[in-house]
């Protein structure tokens, strides 16, 4: 899939600034407590949704931040059409929900990203997410000077799998926007319970 380059930074950038703005608006009153309350047994609390989003982050910001300084090292100038990749795609396409905003296929999470393999709550993740969403959208600012198509990010998965810049954007985007849904959802829950 060809996707104008600019664009698709001003959108990924567009809608971590929407999320940003949905977790502040929907999730800034809560007390720890109701934060990490589960909606069911083995289920994510709001609390993990966000942690996870945090580990991805962790995983991703400094890969991005590394490919982006390679890419203007290496002097790979920026061009008006991002291909998407073969991998990229159906990674991302493993994030899409549904009309009605339901996961489209279910997705195995990763034990390294597994936010119930923490020892204790953690009682900064709002503002932690906060932080990463803005170096997030920096990178979108930074990003605009390369060539989204030549640089790559190792992906979390492994080092055989690469990805390339303007994927990881897209993925990302995808997928905090995923687990953004699924928190709000878990909230309808817990407000449901205390009626």
């Amino acid at each position: 899939m060809k996707i104008n380059a600019q664009e698709l930074l001003q959108q990924a950038k567009a809608d971590a600034l929407k999320d940003l703005e949905m977790v502040q608006k929907s999730f800034a009153h809560l007390s720890e407590d109701e934060l990490y309350q589960a909606p069911a047994p083995g289920q994510w609390s709001i609390g993990e949704c966000l942690e996870h989003l945090n580990i991805t982050f962790r995983s991703y910001l400094p890969k991005i931040e590394k490919g982006i300084q390679q890419g203007i090292a290496k002097g790979y100038q920026a061009t008006e059409i991002f291909k998407t990749g073969f991998i990229g795609q159906k990674f991302t396409n493993s994030f899409r929900l549904d009309e009605n905003n339901q996961p489209i296929r279910k997705v195995k999470t990763l034990k390294s990203f597994e936010p119930r393999d923490l020892i204790q709550r953690n009682l900064k993740v709002r503002e932690e997410f906060a932080n990463y969403m803005t170096k997030f959208m920096a990178q979108t600012d930074q990003a605009a000077q390369v060539n989204l198509n030549r640089i790559k990010v190792t992906s979390a998965i492994g080092p055989l799998i690469r990805f390339r810049l303007g994927d990881v954007f897209l993925f990302i985007n995808l997928h905090n926007y995923r687990h953004l849904v699924q928190a709000q959802r878990v909230s309808q829950l817990n407000e449901k319970r205390k009626m």
